[in-house]
């Protein structure tokens, strides 16, 4: 079957223009100049871009748990938020999948983890609209999660792995008091739960713990990323094992040193669009200013991913242009994603489709040349 949609406003070559794009089955196998087609869907001045790729997304622990102690079954919440990335232009998604046998609440231990990984794993599959990729994250006290990690890795279920490190005193908690402020109001615990919890996370014995994990990563040929940086001698050493992302660094300066050393540096459309770090870090837009940030993701909200390129433009004055190629061509490339993310003979046809006559909104989503999602009244293919 080939299909043939139109607008004047295609994402192509890294700027917008008139074309008529050509899809085959579930390619796109051809760009054609604005109108030469005979037959087309026009779509008239409808932006159409290439599906957004989400490297680092758990959305699906809210999907599961939208209140605390209000768990709801892991196959209807995979279901539900599959559809809800359709939705919001999300056509390759990294569910990031924590891994944290000492955590607080208990909601990323190591069974539970692994259980979720093969749900989505199974599900994508059979049966989901989008591509569900599964981006494991590893707390690196966690020392009793090791295999298991290792064990998914060796058989393909995990596409990406990142190393974390959420002691009081570094990284996204700076100071004891930032730490407790954040979990004391997250979870149902009391002081002594806390220092005992404390204690036991800065007693570990983390560096051989990472390198060991980090080599195993990169040894199966996967992506491995460091998250919150906060200092160079961090950033050096993770270099020295391999990493090449760094998510969501702590300041203008880490993200700089960053990318001398050759290290890719992704931050939350959330930050974006809400003008600044939920959890008071930096904001997201100044180390876009200053040209440290390579690609978005959507941390928490998927919503927040087709936004940000206008915010980024009203804000910043970034182009729109490049404001997209930070949530589609980019995160595809640096993930070797190397069939998608641009509007081009040959990739796979992952296209949205958005209407701006009030508000940028996502009003069809084509994953492999098939809709997926569809809010244009009346329209048909």
């Amino acid at each position: 079957m080939q299909t043939i949609i139109r607008s004047t406003n295609v994402l192509i070559d890294g700027k917008f223009q008139g074309a008529d794009v050509v899809i085959q089955v579930d390619k796109i196998t051809a760009v054609c100049p604005y109108k030469s087609v005979d037959i087309a869907i026009d779509l008239g001045e409808r932006r159409i871009v290439p599906g957004f790729v989400d490297l680092h997304g758990d959305a699906i622990e809210k999907e599961l748990e939208p209140r605390p102690g209000a768990r709801f079954p892991t196959k209807m919440a995979v279901i539900e938020l599959d559809k809800k990335l359709s939705m919001a232009g999300v056509t390759s998604m990294y569910h990031a999948i924590g891994f944290n046998d000492e955590e607080l609440s208990k909601g990323r231990g190591t069974e539970r983890s692994k259980e979720l990984i093969e749900d989505i794993y199974e599900a994508n599959k059979a049966h989901l609209g989008v591509d569900n990729l599964i981006h494991a994250r590893f707390e690196i006290t966690s020392e009793s999660s090791l295999e298991t990690i290792k064990n998914l890795i060796s058989s393909k279920k995990v596409d990406m792995l990142s190393i974390m490190d959420h002691s009081p005193g570094q990284g996204q908690f700076k100071t004891l008091e930032s730490w407790k402020k954040y979990h004391l109001s997250a979870y149902t615990i009391d002081d002594e739960d806390v220092e005992e919890y404390i204690e036991k996370k800065l007693a570990k014995d983390k560096v051989g713990i990472v390198e060991d994990l980090v080599k195993f990563g990169l040894d199966n040929n996967i992506a491995v990323l460091s998250h919150d940086d906060d200092c160079e001698d961090k950033l050096n050493t993770l270099k020295a094992l391999g990493v090449t992302f760094s998510e969501f660094p702590l300041s203008v300066e880490v993200a700089q040193k960053a990318k001398e050393l050759g290290i890719s540096t992704g931050m939350g459309a959330p930050n974006v669009v809400r003008g600044g770090s939920q959890s008071g870090n930096i904001a997201a837009r100044e180390l876009i200013k200053k040209g440290v940030c390579d690609y978005l993701c959507s941390d928490y909200h998927p919503a927040s991913l087709l936004l940000s390129p206008y915010r980024l433009k009203e804000d910043v004055d970034l182009e729109l242009e490049k404001g997209f190629a930070m949530i589609s061509s980019t995160p595809a490339r640096l993930a070797n994603l190397n069939d998608r993310g641009e509007i081009q003979e040959g990739k796979i046809a992952d296209i949205v489709v958005i209407d701006e006559s009030h508000f940028p909104k996502v009003v069809l989503t084509l994953k492999n040349g098939e809709i997926v999602y569809n809010g244009i009244r009346g329209f048909k293919i």
